[in-house]
């Protein structure tokens, strides 16, 4: 249940920031940005997509998989401060990225950590 909390708070999360952020900041300019290095932005994302897919499954237990869960969450939301902060001429671009990114962590694979005990082991 906390994975799905987390999970749904983070989701939920970014929206409420952006929203709340992009109206308090400058619009960015409504011309074409020609230069490729808002790029950038997409760094974490792509360490939030390594971390999901390739450092996640190799967890064993629940106690070594929720901080790689939380970091690669993080990884995918700082795309939307990058959008709102540096930039702002793509926020929109990195908060739709972002948001999929966090999708992507949907905590469905949580329960091959808690799998239940056999009983005739424990006799």
């Amino acid at each position: 249940m906390v994975w799905w909390i987390l999970w749904a708070a983070f989701q939920v999360g970014i929206v409420i920031i952006y929203r709340t952020l992009s109206g308090a900041l400058p619009q960015p300019p409504t011309e074409p940005v020609d230069s490729s290095a808002w790029l950038a932005g997409f760094a974490p994302l792509t360490i939030s997509v390594i971390i999901r897919w390739f450092v996640l499954p190799r967890a064993r237990t629940a106690q070594s998989a929720l901080p790689v869960f939380i970091i690669g969450i993080a990884m995918a939301e700082s795309a939307t401060f990058f959008g709102l902060y540096i930039f702002p001429a793509h926020r929109q671009e990195l908060f739709m990225w972002s948001a999929l990114g966090i999708f992507q962590f949907i905590p469905y694979f949580v329960s091959r950590y808690f799998k239940p005990k056999d009983e005739h082991l424990g006799a």
